[in-house]
């Protein structure tokens, strides 16, 4: 000690590398990621679906033979696909969010780790969504096949602006979705 000054205390020293998350559970639903609704709107397209197919195949067989029938053909089929485009367009315009949630639900990856819940895509570095684990309350198991997939619920704390009206987040025909909810319940 010098010139009446005191002895600082050592300061800590704080760790540099970060400590790695331990991944508790890891799910690739696949098509059943589909909100529940879809089968049954495809059941119910399906008869439109074929009866058009069935309308492409009467206008190209037999094979045109003839000019004027080729013409006629090409623009049957162009009248065709331009009003299924129009549909098609249409719903996407009025529901964008709802369409891109369609295409990419069967893709998405779901991982619970110590420190939070990601929905990621393979093809995106950056995760769809994120939730830290704190925002978790827990989680409740719904219904169950034998061969473990069913219905989950993670329970989030008030108010957050994730949850649905009554603070949860709901998943369908989940892969060990027993699993899934063990693993929100460890801290």
């Amino acid at each position: 000690m010098r010139d009446g000054q005191a002895r600082l205390p050592i300061p800590l020293v704080r760790r540099m590398e970060a400590i790695p998350e331990r991944t508790l559970y890891v799910a690739r639903p696949g098509l059943m990621a589909l909100p529940t609704g879809t089968f049954t709107f495809l059941a119910f397209i399906s008869p439109q679906i074929f009866s058009s197919l069935v309308i492409l195949w009467a206008i190209w067989w037999p094979a045109p033979s003839t000019t004027g029938m080729l013409v006629f053909a090409l623009s049957a089929t162009a009248v065709m696909a331009a009003l299924a485009a129009g549909i098609a367009a249409i719903v996407i315009r009025r529901n964008p969010g709802f369409a891109l949630g369609l295409l990419r639900a069967p893709f998405i990856r779901l991982t619970v780790t110590d420190r939070r819940v990601i929905w990621s895509l393979p093809w995106m570095a950056a995760p769809l969504m994120e939730i830290d684990r704190r925002r978790v309350l827990g989680g409740h198991l719904g219904s169950v096949n034998a061969r473990g997939r069913g219905h989950a619920m993670m329970v989030l704390v008030p108010g957050d602006p994730a949850a649905d009206i009554d603070g949860n987040i709901h998943f369908d025909r989940l892969p060990d979705a027993a699993a899934f909810v063990e693993a929100l319940r460890r801290r």
